[in-house]
């Protein structure tokens, strides 16, 4: 018996082993699968709370944005009927046949009827209003309110490193029903759920295989904010799960209303040449030039539709495309309530409306590289590309579209080896306009701030000034001799100067010595005043000649940019009273307080009588002299001031001129600087001739 019992004790320990190590494995796995989750999840955790602090704590860097001068409407204003519907059109103005309403303006008998858009200035809020005005001969008749400012226009930006167009904006400053809207479409239960709903996501399931398209999506708003935040490119169920997590942390650090705030100026929306569009204050500028504020209902159906795909749904690209999600979106926002049926109606049947200043063939580069240029002296890079100044310049938006299309017309008015460089500023401001540094749109060589070739004759008018201000009893009739003259330099050499024509007209004044460019006669007066004393007086009027020791200094032997020949004559336009150039008006800051404002200062001391004898005889070139092809050719009303500019083989072509509103400096010439076949008056005043023509 006890052997059996034995027996049967020695059958059950191996089963019981069996079973124990079982158990023990068991209880192992689990210990170890508990540790690895735990080793997994808490690291997991912790690095999701991490980064939700960054996005509740994140600010933007928002690109500091150029702007060009605001159109000022006044009686007696110099505007033609074409630059006025230019403008609008640029600031995304529409035409319309009815009553305006805000960005609206409506056209007949050269008279408007605008209804602006309003804007924040630093010295004096614009509102939104009415500005009735009639235009006469190319100059405004009348004007109600008296005064009236239109809003500038956007010709640039300091970008990011992103290379991100955003300005921030308030949640009560954006529609009502653009912030219902939203969440009809992209998010229902977003009031109720805790950052992911699983609802939502059924629900959303089901519309959209009923629809036959996507209407709503899976994500919540919460989801979807995180996405956009963290930049996530992949659709991967690990992104899915980490996004989820993210989302419902952060909704316990984020009010609802944040939430959306944040989104409103976080989603992207599209894409401006390198930069692309976030936030919803720059989604309604890109695409109706307007405010947030100023959306109606289909302008705010149509942008909310294309969050879920700017790109598809890119109403510039594919409109008929963009149309149909648009009423989508209107029809989500009629059957939830977002909107009633008169509205849905009224929206359904609207145009897009898309603003047409993208159409406008505009190209503002060249000035951006002046005001890069001079606003670099006051500002670091780092600054403007994160503390989102607002830099007001001086630019003209319809003549620096015209001084485009001449210099696009260089080749076709000349001919097809040469580049041309222009630049125009105010007469008496000394405010540059507009800046065109190519023939080319291709090019990326700003030739007007950048190329420095000979001046040639256009140094003349500054010898006779100086003889005016430097020689006693010396007047612009007195007696120059215009005949052949040896000049022995500083190395012991002789030099013997040539007119243009290869003849001398003997004893004549001063006066008719400018006015017909004699070289003879002008190296005979700057010997009297000595190249010493000249070079001085060059220095005096803001130009450093510190190597150039040859006379042959007097007839233009010296290298400018056409940007520094247009800070010389500016000092005869302004009649002395400006003596730089100057493409900035102030700067502020994002709360729009004013940081810095443009000062003219002056260093010389030449008289007002010296400077008009000069203006005189730059009168008389344009009507008799080198220039005269502006009033017999091209017929351009006077008075006319300027000096025509040529070097040898005429490799640089030079026109510079003023009327009573703008000063400008043309150059024409080859980059690899060969010769070619025009003076400064076949050349370069050609494409002045145009332009003023145009203007």
């Amino acid at each position: 018996m006890n052997c059996i019992k034995t027996a049967l004790t020695k059958k059950k320990h191996p089963k019981n082993r069996q079973t124990k190590t079982l158990r023990a494995w068991f209880i192992r796995t689990c210990l170890f699968g508990f540790g690895l989750m735990t080793g997994l999840l808490v690291p997991w955790y912790f690095y999701i709370n991490y980064i939700t602090d960054t996005i509740v704590q994140d600010k933007w860097d928002v690109p500091s944005v150029a702007y060009a001068r605001p159109l000022e409407l006044y009686q007696g204003l110099a505007l033609s009927p074409e630059a006025l519907v230019f403008e609008l059109d640029l600031l995304g103005y529409r035409a319309t046949n009815k009553k305006p309403q805000s960005g609206q303006y409506q056209f007949a008998n050269n008279s408007f009827i605008i209804h602006s858009k309003g804007f924040q200035f630093p010295d004096l809020n614009s509102p939104a209003q009415i500005i009735s005005l009639s235009i006469k001969n190319n100059q405004l008749a009348s004007v109600s309110p008296p005064l009236a400012r239109l809003e500038p226009h956007i010709i640039g930006r300091f970008y990011t490193s992103d290379f991100e167009n955003r300005l921030p904006i308030d949640l009560a400053a954006i529609p009502d029903t653009m912030i219902r809207g939203l969440q009809a479409v992209e998010d229902r239960d977003f009031k109720n759920h805790h950052g992911v709903s699983w609802f939502g996501i059924l629900r959303a399931a089901v519309k959209n295989l009923l629809a036959g398209e996507v209407v709503q999506g899976g994500s919540t708003i919460t989801q979807q904010l995180v996405k956009n935040k963290l930049s996530y490119n992949q659709n991967s169920l690990l992104r899915k799960a980490h996004e989820a997590m993210a989302a419902s942390i952060l909704e316990t650090k984020m009010s609802k209303a944040e939430i959306l705030e944040s989104y409103f100026n976080e989603v992207y929306w599209g894409q401006e040449g390198k930069a692309a569009v976030h936030g919803v204050v720059e989604a309604a500028q890109f695409y109706f030039a307007k405010p947030v504020s100023q959306l109606s209902i289909a302008e705010q159906a149509l942008l909310i539709g294309i969050i879920k795909g700017p790109s598809w749904y890119n109403p510039y690209r594919q409109t008929k495309r963009a149309l149909l999600r648009r009423d989508v979106v209107l029809k989500v926002w009629l059957d939830t309530g977002v909107i009633d049926t008169e509205q849905y109606q009224i929206s359904k049947q609207s145009a897009l409306g898309l603003s047409k200043s993208r159409q406008l063939k505009t190209d503002f580069d060249d000035f951006m590289d002046v005001v890069r240029k001079q606003i670099n002296s006051q500002f670091s890079l780092s600054d403007l590309r994160r503390d989102g100044l607002r830099i007001f310049t001086t630019m003209d938006p319809y003549v620096q579209f015209k001084t485009t299309q001449t210099a696009r017309q260089t080749r076709a008015w000349l001919d097809d080896t040469v580049e041309s460089a222009i630049l125009v500023s105010g007469t008496n401001t000394g405010e540059l306009v507009a800046v065109s540094g190519s023939q080319s749109a291709a090019s990326q060589y700003n030739r007007a701030l950048l190329a420095k070739r000979q001046i040639g004759s256009l140094i003349k008018p500054l010898v006779y000034l100086a003889g005016l201000e430097l020689l006693p009893n010396f007047d612009l009739q007195t007696q120059l001799q215009d005949a052949p003259l040896t000049v022995t330099t500083q190395d012991q050499k002789t030099w013997q100067p040539k007119n243009w024509d290869g003849k001398s007209m003997g004893a004549i004044s001063a006066m008719d010595a400018l006015i017909y460019s004699r070289n003879q006669a002008t190296v005979e007066l700057g010997m009297r005043i000595t190249l010493t004393k000249f070079i001085g007086f060059l220095q005096q009027v803001g130009l450093q000649v510190q190597r150039n020791r040859h006379p042959a200094l007097f007839l233009g032997a010296m290298e400018l940019t056409p940007f520094e020949v247009q800070h010389v004559f500016g000092l005869f336009s302004s009649r002395g009273g400006k003596q730089y150039v100057n493409s900035i008006r102030y700067v502020t800051d994002q709360n729009n307080q004013v940081l810095s404002r443009s000062q003219q200062s002056t260093n010389h001391q030449i008289s007002v009588e010296s400077i008009d004898a000069i203006n005189r005889a730059m009168h008389l070139i344009t009507t008799a002299g080198t220039a005269r092809k502006l009033t017999t050719n091209f017929q351009l009303s006077g008075p006319l001031f300027g000096k025509t500019g040529t070097t040898n083989a005429g490799k640089d072509s030079w026109y510079v001129g003023f009327d009573r509103r703008y000063l400008a400096t043309v150059w024409v010439g080859r980059d690899d600087n060969k010769a070619t076949p025009y003076s400064g008056s076949s050349g370069a005043l050609v494409l002045w001739g145009h332009l003023f023509k145009n203007l």
